[in-house]
């Protein structure tokens, strides 16, 4: 079979897609010692798969990248699948999924001043979602700085953005002073959010992420200097999108007990941008790197697993 028709069936063909989450599925039975009895595995994998889904439908709602393509959902799944350390961690994964639902409403708010709504969701879902995990509440700068970068931050924005914020922990500190004990979540401490340290990372943890990190930068050279046919709307939202990820990675780096959550969310631009810059490509040397970096990545879910376990 030729490289095209390889890259064709994986930008395309959804059934090698459907052949993807299966093999995925089964990877993280294997993972779990073919135990499925274990609640947090399964949820884990099917909300992994579900944001990978949702992937497909922020991408074909926003026009991110103007061909159908499956590549958003499947370079998700390849990042998630080949680490040991997301096979159980449903509340990050769940996490991530609240993430995804702010980013369409963020979106949503492309050049329309009178998004105050939206400010008022992206507050109130980051807020809920500090329960699952508390570094949702440092999302707040970014997604400020994505009404910013899509002119459509204003005061009226920013206002509604607080209200939802102090709507939401003034009823939550009521009912948690009202009855502590009945109180089901764990309220986020600074430390937790803030808390910084050293990375704590394998040989192979290293390597890999150098391998991805090399390819994103050079998607992103090539966003910013040759896709001058792209509509201006794509381009500010992969610029976004781009720009964001460095943060999360840095997050990453900095908090390994949440480096968990910090990964799965980073992946989220990291598919969109690798699946632009490969979707898109009509060079063979492009296509191959992107089966050579698959077969990577699934080397790495091998032996890097390996070295964890």
């Amino acid at each position: 079979m030729k490289i095209d028709d390889i890259h064709k069936a994986f930008v395309h063909n959804w059934a090698v897609f459907i052949i993807c989450i299966f093999t995925f599925f089964v990877s993280r039975l294997s993972a779990g010692g073919g135990d499925w009895s274990a609640p947090a595995l399964w949820i884990t994998a099917l909300i992994q798969v579900g944001i990978a889904l949702s992937l497909l439908l922020w991408n074909n709602t926003f026009s991110i990248i103007h061909r159908r393509t499956l590549l958003p959902a499947l370079f998700y799944l390849l990042f998630a699948g080949c680490s040991p350390i997301f096979n159980f961690d449903w509340k990050s994964s769940l996490a991530v999924l609240l993430v995804i639902v702010n980013y369409l409403f963020l979106f949503q708010s492309y050049h329309k001043p009178d998004s105050q709504l939206n400010a008022l969701n992206i507050s109130l879902v980051l807020v809920l979602g500090s329960f699952l995990r508390p570094q949702m509440l440092l999302f707040f700068p970014l997604f400020w700085c994505g009404f910013f970068r899509f002119r459509s931050f204003n005061l009226r924005v920013f206002l509604a953005s607080l209200t939802g914020i102090f709507a939401l922990v003034l009823c939550i500190w009521i009912i948690y002073l009202n009855d502590r004990l009945a109180f089901p979540f764990v309220l986020p401490q600074p430390e937790e959010i803030f808390h910084i340290s050293k990375p704590v990372l394998t040989v192979y943890e290293w390597i890999n992420l150098a391998t991805v990190l090399s390819i994103y930068i050079f998607a992103g050279y090539k966003l910013y200097t040759f896709d001058v046919s792209e509509k201006i709307r794509t381009i500010i939202y992969l610029k976004y999108l781009y720009f964001s990820t460095f943060f999360m990675l840095f997050m990453a780096l900095s908090q390994p007990e949440y480096r968990s959550f910090w990964e799965l969310t980073a992946y989220l631009p990291i598919s969109i941008v690798f699946a632009h810059y490969f979707t898109l490509t009509g060079k063979l040397p492009v296509k191959i790197l992107m089966l050579l970096f698959m077969i990577a990545q699934l080397l790495w879910g091998f032996f890097g697993g390996v070295s964890l376990e």
